[in-house]
């Protein structure tokens, strides 16, 4: 296993194969998201894992409660993003558009209706944490959720990080019965990419390394 080369390939996946993942890669996933580290070794990171009718009854909650709150995908900030920041954003949605919309089927209407459905991934899989941890531990969970995106990224599996459905958070905790005192952090779409599809057909730049990197020598 390379891990470079799969930090390189992978990439997100919004249109998946009608191929069911199993069990036992599932569990052998997740089992690779909890070796991540953490803080005193908490391990706050709990993943809850829906597929075939539970996650479709999912979906069909998640299309209603957005068709009447109508949340917009974006950065989530309250003021305007620093023009490094914009830049990027501008430059992934110039790779992405024309591979997404099309007629009848604007960008943002895309992006909204299919992370409601998971993109039409087999698997969705639920990220939540204990409320009684501050936000600071939300970095030990982002570790744990890279770990599970290079393990699927070596397994064949295809993964979509999608955060716009955390905005119905309380819906997805009673739609799956799960525990008020959890908070849902993300959502992953998982499954088999179809690699055919333009959607699949592109991967935005990353940031040059001085805009990242800082030295003092």
């Amino acid at each position: 296993m390379d891990v470079q080369k799969l930090m390189k390939q992978r990439k997100s996946a919004r249109n998946y194969l009608d191929k069911p993942v199993s069990r036992a890669d599932i569990e052998k996933l997740i089992k690779s998201a909890g070796m991540a580290p953490s803080a005193i070794n908490l391990q706050p990171w709990e993943y809850v894992v829906t597929y075939g009718e539970e996650k479709d009854r999912l979906v069909r909650r998640l299309k209603k409660v957005h068709a009447i709150k109508n949340t917009s995908c974006g950065p989530g900030t309250s003021a305007p993003l620093p023009e490094k920041f914009a830049n990027r954003s501008r430059g992934a949605l110039k790779v992405m558009k024309p591979k997404i919309e099309k007629p009848g089927m604007p960008f943002n209407r895309f992006i909204e209706e299919g992370s409601c459905s998971f993109y039409g991934a087999p698997v969705a899989i639920i990220v939540v944490m204990d409320k009684i941890f501050p936000e600071l531990r939300y970095l030990d969970v982002g570790l744990s959720v890279s770990y599970l995106f290079l393990a699927a990224e070596e397994m064949g599996l295809s993964t979509c990080p999608i955060g716009l459905v955390t905005e119905y958070g309380d819906d997805i905790l009673d739609a799956l019965n799960i525990s008020r005192d959890k908070k849902v952090l993300l959502a992953i779409a998982l499954g088999y990419a179809d690699e055919t599809a333009l959607e699949n057909n592109f991967k935005p730049d990353r940031a040059p390394l001085n805009e990242i990197l800082t030295w003092y020598e």
